[in-house]
């Protein structure tokens, strides 16, 4: 059994690097046979469009972008142009005797993940060969030309891999700290398929290295094992962030269909075998979403597929009318038709600036990429001669798409309400304060591991400018906060950065595509130096035999059974291939060739340039004017899959770089399930004894020594027993406590760490402990005498209540709420163990029926189909400034391209301060909510969550956000001030109200949580309802403060109409009555007294 699903998971970890591989080839055998001949077989002579007047703004912007690329290598860097960049990350790798020092970071941090770069790769390959003729001699004098050349070279190595182990990250747990460079980093490893893929790997490798302009026989050997991993791939079908948990907080891949599509489609454009337009005709209504347009990202790369199918249909005649391709150029014109804001069906997921706006975190990756799509279809409009667009009864031109593009790359380089260019060094006014760890600390400072903080809390703009970074743009209302530490807004990626370039490049002059796809170079140097690298390397003469370095001594190893183990691949090193246009002594070792799972990393959607484009992305070639080599021609190659990360992607609403939020697009046949996100170490924790062992159990702690528990240590049992607090089994023992209370999270047994904000420890006093003495077990009982469970294997330790309340509070300042009610009184020790409970939790209040468990909860997720869960919490009533937040956030997860979006509605029911509104109040009033409409009870699920309240704030927010991961919720709602309370002897807050939501951004254990930042809400005086902020009309808004409310309710004075829905205020107007009448009773009998 257990081999059986080791197997299978490897083979689903191989499917989308298979894939990838496929379609890197492809490109490669794609541009080889069209460097030969420039005929299109249905179209006669290919004409390269001469580029029209030069756009010199959008020259200029696209010359500054590439820059960025050069700003993001990692590793030993000579000759780079970038004078403020250094060596980084030399040692990664090095604990595993593994050289994985080469890359590109993905954004603002020590990270390199292999996913991402893919698509980064992909869009770099895709633009020249689209647009290499825009770019080649009237830009970049062919640099960009050579650099994507260049990218093929990865290939060369990819025959030399002998399948061992893979690695799949470097640097992951970085987070705390922040410096311009990292060494050495923890690497992980992935077991793999050990011989699987040799045979395949070898000949296709053979002649990607071989490359001749007229010998069939190397395009024949490469597409034919490229189709034989193909049928692999199809075979064992997965994603690969399913076999590797860890990195679903980070790049998660929400499906494999649209790779196994895109594969498919280059298979096709590489081959013209109809047996790959038939796959993607027949897989097109289980992976294709037809009718259902979406977002092109790094994760979803059906749009691209869709617009590279419908190529087809523009170009090849006898394909013009199949029925194959339909669906998917009928989603393409959707697309676009959605994009064009003139159209019947236009998106309405726009700024007033007129930006496409899809996601939070991020914002600019969807209206570039959507406009390079755009420009792409207008121009194989231009091309084939269509005039018309058909949206709906309205028809649109090929110019209306560019129209839209220059819209977008306009907005993006000033023209907006902010005037800010949003790529960083173009135009008067750019984002100064870019969160980008080399470009935010001095190139001169020597910074140690804590050190770099300093210049991430200055509040001096970044001493070095990231010139060609493309932030994350703007909110939904515009506006642009330009600080460090707002990553959401102001971190630059290196696939936005490919973004860039793709649609500037289309965009710099005007002409039509070039029918036979790819562009042809004049003088195809490179095709002479893969030749004098394949002679001095492989002694091949032209042919296909390949001669096996041997391993040096030091790269084998053996396992724990003695076997040998040879870590990777080898290398290829040239000291004496060059040529007018490349350096001699080009180094070309390949470090990472992307990722993990060969089903998502090798994928369609990245297959097809992937590899190519994973030579720029890791940027192994040394730049010209270096140094000689020191390292022979047959140096060991470390060919490693690998991707690294150390910081939250949430890239959108899905994932930061998750971005966020790229939109999920579900086949049709798929079955969505609402619990999109795994509970803390991988299952909950459920605590309660079974019924057989019940009675047994109650036996046996009436012999056990006995602690008395008070309310709030009931309502913690609570907590922990139903898994709220997963994986945690019981009340802390010390070291639990230790990392609790001074890292904010727990290390599991496998070196992962989740978030633990709070400590969750039961006190007891001296006479307690002396009762217990040496007794390994004791019994829980409730505040009603009644025993409810017990602690084993316990460990009882000092209670330095001090020290607990400073770091819990930073202050220990007298006025806590939960300090005078809990942590004071409680005795001097505290007491740990494992939990065990006889029975359900209950307090027998009339709202027992709200205390859904996570496991309940996630349940009725499932019974509801959602395809997302957002929660929101809250210990006040619900006024309609929060009805108006959580309806939009469920209209913007709409408009994302999820279908059923649920509410979690979450009122903290634990203890809080005297003078918050009563639980049983709350609830009845959250009732009249719904049922007068303002939230939709059949999309809302209320429930209580019984978690004792600390207002601790920022630290606080993190257990609340880590409860609701439990829970199944993928979305959290965050809001002003989270968990905060008024200083308790000052008047001033106790906590930045800002704070809460910055941290749990960077928090560690809460990447795979999709934070959503509350949007201010405010009564509109002259629209007389409750919506959100608008600075530029301040003075218009009422802010209407818990204080204010309550002074109203007190008072029987009527907030403003469309604060709050009448039946709810009248909830709270008798309940504060009903206190006035029980001062003046009290009154009374004193004055009887």
């Amino acid at each position: 059994m257990g081999e059986k699903s080791s197997s299978r998971c490897c083979c689903c970890s191989w499917f989308i690097g298979i894939i990838v591989l496929i379609a890197v080839v492809l490109a490669i055998v794609f541009t080889i046979r069209h460097n030969k001949s420039n005929k299109h077989p249905d179209d006669g002579a290919d004409i390269v469009p001469l580029p029209g007047s030069i756009d010199k703004n959008y020259a200029d912007a696209l010359k500054i972008a590439m820059q960025f690329f050069d700003i993001q290598k990692s590793g030993k860097l000579e000759n780079n142009k970038i004078t403020w960049r250094g060596d980084s990350g030399l040692e990664d790798g090095s604990e595993a005797g593994l050289d994985l020092s080469k890359g590109l970071y993905d954004a603002g941090d020590h990270m390199k993940f292999g996913f991402p770069m893919a698509f980064t790769a992909t869009l770099l390959s895709w633009s020249i060969l689209e647009y290499g003729h825009h770019m080649d001699s009237t830009l970049l004098n062919g640099s960009l030309i050579s650099s994507s050349m260049l990218i093929l070279l990865p290939t060369c190595s990819i025959s030399r891999l002998e399948i061992r182990r893979l690695i799949i990250n470097v640097g992951i747990g970085q987070k705390q700290c922040l410096r311009r460079e990292l060494s050495p980093r923890l690497i992980q490893r992935l077991q793999g398929l050990r011989l699987l893929l040799k045979r395949q790997l070898r000949a296709m490798a053979a002649a990607s290295l071989v490359f001749k302009q007229s010998d069939p026989k190397y395009s024949s050997t490469l597409l034919k094992h490229a189709k034989q991993l193909f049928g692999f791939a199809d075979n064992h079908r997965g994603s690969y962030s399913v076999n590797i948990p860890k990195v679903q907080s980070y790049y998660n891949s929400t499906g494999y269909g649209d790779e196994l599509l895109w594969a498919a489609s280059w298979l096709y454009h590489a081959t013209e075998d109809k047996t790959y337009l038939d796959f993607v005709s027949k897989n097109g209504d289980e992976f294709g979403n037809f009718g259902s347009p979406s977002w092109f990202s790094w994760d979803n790369k059906l749009p691209g597929t869709q617009i590279l199918l419908s190529r087809l249909t523009f170009f090849k005649k006898d394909l013009s009318g199949s029925k194959g391709l339909q669906g998917y150029k009928e989603t393409a014109e959707a697309v676009m038709c959605g994009l064009i804001p003139s159209s019947p069906t236009a998106t309405s997921s726009r700024t007033e600036g007129g930006l496409i706006w899809v996601a939070e975190w991020n914002a600019l990756q969807q209206p570039v990429s959507s406009s390079f799509l755009a420009t792409l279809y207008s121009d194989y409009m231009l091309t084939s001669g269509i005039e018309n667009l058909a949206c709906g009864d309205t028809s649109f031109k090929p110019s209306d798409l560019r129209k839209f593009a220059r819209s977008q790359a306009d907005y993006m380089l000033g023209k907006n309400p902010e005037k800010m260019s949003y790529l960083v060094g173009y135009g008067d006014k750019y984002p100064e304060y870019v969160h980008h760890r080399g470009a935010s600390i001095p190139a001169d400072a020597n910074t140690g591991c804590k050190d770099g903080f300093e210049w991430l809390n200055s509040e001096e703009p970044n001493p070095n400018v990231a010139y060609g970074a493309l932030v994350g743009g703007p909110f939904l209302n515009d506006t642009f906060i330009d600080a460090r530490n707002n990553s959401m807004q102001n971190e630059p990626s290196t696939y936005n950065s490919a973004l860039v370039v793709g649609l500037l490049s289309s965009l710099v002059t005007t002409s039509t595509s070039l029918k036979s796809f790819i562009y042809t170079l004049s003088t195809p140097y490179w095709l002479s130096f893969y030749k004098c690298v394949a002679k001095r390397t492989f002694n091949t003469e032209g042919s296909n035999s390949i001669h096996k370095p041997k391993i040096p001594a030091t790269e084998k190893r053996r396992d724990k059974s003695g076997k040998r183990v040879d870590d990777v691949f080898h290398s290829v090193r040239s000291s004496s291939c060059s040529s007018n246009h490349v350096q001699p002594n080009l180094s070309f070792t390949v470090h990472s060739l992307h990722s993990t799972s060969l089903a998502d990393l090798y994928s369609p959607r990245s297959m097809s340039l992937l590899i190519r484009s994973s030579y720029l992305s890791q940027s192994h070639i040394q730049p010209r004017n270096s140094k000689p080599s020191s390292h022979t021609n047959q140096t060991p190659l470390k060919l490693v899959f690998l991707s690294s990360f150390n910081h939250n992607p949430l890239v959108s609403l899905v994932n930061k770089r998750n971005p966020t939020m790229q939109p999920p697009t579900f086949p049709p046949s798929m079955t969505v399930k609402s619990s999109l996100i795994d509970p803390d170490g991988g299952e909950l924790v459920e605590l309660m004894v079974s019924e057989s062992e019940i009675k047994l159990k109650k036996a046996e702690s009436e012999t056990m020594p006995k602690v008395k528990l008070t309310k709030i240590d009931l309502e913690w049992v609570h907590v922990i027993s139903e898994g709220w607090a997963s994986p945690l089994k019981g009340f802390m023992r010390e070291d639990e406590y230790l990392q609790s209370l001074h890292f904010n999270s727990l290390r599991l047994k496998d070196g992962s760490l989740v978030n633990m904000s709070l400590p969750i420890v039961l006190a007891i006093d001296d006479d307690t402990k002396e009762q217990i003495g040496v007794s390994k077990n004791v019994a829980l009982v409730s505040p009603q005498g009644d025993v409810i469970g017990s602690l084993r294997s316990v460990e009882i330790y000092k209670h330095n209540k001090e020290e607990r309340i400073a770091r819990t509070w930073g202050t220990t300042s007298p006025g806590l709420p939960y300090v005078e009610e809990h942590i004071t009184p409680s005795g001097n020790w505290l007491i740990g163990g494992d939990l065990e409970i006889f029975q359900p939790i209950k307090y027998n209040d009339g709202l027992d029926h709200y205390r859904l468990s996570p496991k309940q909860l996630r349940k009725e997720f499932d019974n509801r189909q959602a395809d997302a869960v957002f929660a929101f919490q809250l210990r006040n009533p619900v006024h309609n400034g929060h009805a108006l937040l959580m309806n939009d956030t469920r209209k913007r997860l709409l408009e994302m391209g999820y279908k059923n979006p649920i509410l979690l509605l979450h009122p903290l029911g634990g203890f809080t301060k005297a003078d918050d509104v009563p639980l049983d109040v709350r609830m009845e009033q959250h009732s009249k909510v719904l049922e007068d409409g303002v939230l939709d009870p059949e999309t809302t699920i209320v429930s209580i969550f019984p978690s004792p309240m600390h207002y601790a704030g920022p630290t606080e927010v993190q257990w609340h956000a880590k409860a609701r991961i439990n829970a199944g919720a993928n979305f959290y709602i965050v809001g002003r001030d989270p968990a905060g309370m008024g200083h308790p002897t000052e008047k001033r807050d106790l906590y930045d109200p800002d704070h809460g939501k910055k941290v749990l951004s960077m928090a560690p254990g809460l990447e795979k949580l999709n934070i959503l930042p509350f949007r201010v809400a405010a009564y509109d005086t002259v629209e007389k309802k409750m919506a959100f902020f608008d600075p530029s009309r301040a003075k218009e808004f009422l802010f209407i403060s818990g204080t204010k409310m309550r002074t109203y309710a007190r008072t029987g004075e009527s907030p403003p109409d469309g604060f709050m829905c009448p039946s709810g205020w009248n909830v709270l107007v008798k309940y504060y009555e009903s206190l006035q009448e029980s001062d003046e009773s009290s009154k009374q009998q004193q004055a009887v007294v």
